[in-house]
């Protein structure tokens, strides 16, 4: 876990990922706030291989949330690159991607590939549809143009394109519903885009669930079928999520391991991480020798953002608990548990 890797053209100082979550730490119009740039060092500085920022929204109709940070426009570069620059002055090494994202439903235009019962969606015209693939592909190159190593799509977790993923949630009679083909079209209609825009030597990642509980609209043998679909249109990485229709306190680790084995054997050589849960190096370390070729961590991350560097000292297991506490903060993305 602490040799070397690579994904596509990119090397990364080891295989520790830091799975994007949102960081709350954003002015109204989207600009960063000036915490975010200890926050981002302090990971670089932790040895954490792979950092993923996240996630910002490619273009206004798309943000999910107040204190979302946003790639949309020219105006939010000059934070972002500082973010940047922040991470790549230190002497760790670690890279930094721009996870990039549409709220679908989630956003405040409300629009979704079909509407819910008894909610306020607009349903997408194809116009729609593709001006928002144009827009994920400007947002890449913006990334690109701000110093970012990569970028990830983010395809998980209820948001967008996730939404059309899902049988449960994408019920059009047209070319972007029905079929597992149809409804993957966006996503590779995405990945093409933002690939005709930063070039062939710039790493794209895509971060999927590896099924849609509690939803059941995207098993895991379509995630499969979608992640091999990638593979073959040039995909540098694939990251495995998902979203858990229980949770408790105290969680067993690596969760999302079981699909994660079933994706992997589909893709060939591209590389995989996985999400889910990880507290202890011991079953970090095993997953990696069996099939995982990167670990991605969150939660962990924003208790101890040295974990890397305390694991590869020594340390056995994260003091992080999971009692989920971090993702209800009153400025930005931070352990409460730790602060009192």
């Amino acid at each position: 876990m602490f040799n070397p890797a690579q994904i596509g053209s990119l090397k990364i100082p080891n295989r520790f990922i830091r799975s994007a979550t949102a960081e709350f730490a954003a002015n109204p119009d989207g600009t960063v706030i000036d915490e975010y740039y200890k926050l981002y060092t302090d990971l670089a500085l932790g040895e954490v291989g792979l950092i993923i920022q996240g996630h910002l929204y490619i273009m206004d109709e798309g943000k999910a949330h107040d204190k979302m940070a946003g790639i949309a426009h020219d105006y939010h570069l000059d934070g972002l690159k500082r973010i940047v620059q922040s991470i790549h002055n230190t002497s760790t090494g670690s890279k930094v991607a721009a996870q990039l994202n549409h709220g679908g439903f989630h956003s405040v235009s409300k629009k979704a590939p079909s509407k819910r019962d008894e909610k306020n969606d607009r349903v997408m015209t194809e116009d729609d549809i593709e001006n928002i693939i144009l827009n994920f592909g400007n947002a890449a190159l913006k990334a690109k143009q701000a110093g970012y190593d990569a970028v990830q799509i983010h395809a998980a977790h209820g948001y967008l394109v996730s939404q059309f993923l899902s049988s449960k949630l994408n019920q059009r009679t047209d070319s972007w519903g029905g079929s597992l083909e149809n409804k993957a079209q966006i996503l590779l209609s995405i990945y093409q885009r933002i690939r005709s825009q930063v070039g062939s030597n710039f790493p794209v990642l895509v971060k999927m669930n590896n099924s849609d509980e509690p939803h059941e609209g995207f098993p895991v043998e379509e995630a499969a079928k979608v992640a091999k679909w990638l593979a073959e249109e040039g995909l540098d990485a694939i990251e495995v999520s998902g979203l858990r229709s229980t949770r408790t306190k105290f969680e067993d680790e690596a969760y999302f391991s079981k699909n994660a084995r079933i994706i992997k054997k589909n893709i060939g050589d591209m590389p995989l991480s996985v999400v889910g849960g990880f507290r202890s190096l011991k079953v970090i370390q095993q997953l990696h020798q069996e099939f995982a070729d990167f670990v991605s961590i969150c939660r962990p991350f924003i208790r101890e953002p040295d974990l890397v560097k305390k694991f590869r000292e020594g340390k056995e297991i994260s003091d992080c608990i999971s009692c989920n506490k971090c993702f209800k903060p009153p400025l930005i993305i931070t352990c409460l548990d730790k602060e009192n």
